[in-house]
């Protein structure tokens, strides 16, 4: 499974939230906008995130492939929005309407197949550069702690030669610190422009969607 048009856009946006100073606000004045579409004060209240609220609209299928609206809401409440404006409208202008699809249905049902040489388009504005040190510890952190049984796949999933996984395996006894050296191979040779959107794709091509959102919510706190 890799990462669509539409999940790449959605996760810029998010990402560009979470670094904002204005996050809180933006958050406050969207959940005001869109609390008659939710429709559930206490689910309204549990949302702490951009990246929670963006999930829940696509679950009440008011974010969709095919209707971006409220990512547009969110990056026109942004600084230096420019770019990002740009890419909502190069999206709405060449994307192609897939009919009534819930989008949250369709990532937990289908697999989206894409051409081996389809890249990520790289952010421009790269707000990953800035990620605070809390906040990059809380995923490497969470994936160590949930990851499992399945290091191994997302260590192949991220490419890490087969006789450094055996190295890792041999001498390490816990499951946690495997996937901790695991983590430590793969951000010496990752991109460091793309390693957290490499990194979900691994995730999920791992079978472990659950921590790629997970991921995804971190990535949208301002910590």
């Amino acid at each position: 499974m890799t990462l669509t048009d539409y999940s790449h856009l959605k996760q810029q946006i998010i990402l560009s939230a979470g670094q904002s100073d204005k996050h809180s606000q933006i958050l406050g004045v969207l959940k005001e906008y869109y609390k008659d579409e939710i429709d559930s004060p206490r689910r309204l209240e549990n949302i702490n995130t951009i990246g929670e609220l963006m999930r829940v609209l696509e679950i009440r299928d008011i974010l969709s492939e095919d209707n971006v609206m409220p990512l547009k809401e969110v990056a026109s409440r942004l600084l230096n929005n420019r770019e990002l404006l740009r890419k909502i409208d190069n999206y709405e202008s060449t994307h192609v309407p897939r009919g009534n699809i819930n989008q949250y249905v369709v990532d937990q049902h289908h697999n989206h197949s894409t051409s081996k040489n389809e890249t990520i388009e790289t952010m421009n504005s790269n707000p990953l550069g800035t990620m605070s040190k809390r906040k990059k510890e809380r995923i490497l952190e969470t994936i160590t702690e949930e990851i499992g049984i399945f290091w191994r796949d997302l260590a192949r999933n991220l490419k890490i030669r087969e006789c450094v996984i055996d190295e890792i395996d041999l001498n390490n006894k816990n499951l946690s610190t495997k996937a901790a050296k695991l983590l430590e191979a793969y951000e010496h040779k990752a991109d460091p422009q793309r390693w957290f959107f490499v990194l979900c794709e691994a995730l999920e091509k791992a079978r472990r969607k659950d921590i790629s959102r997970s991921l995804q919510d971190i990535i949208s706190m301002n910590i």
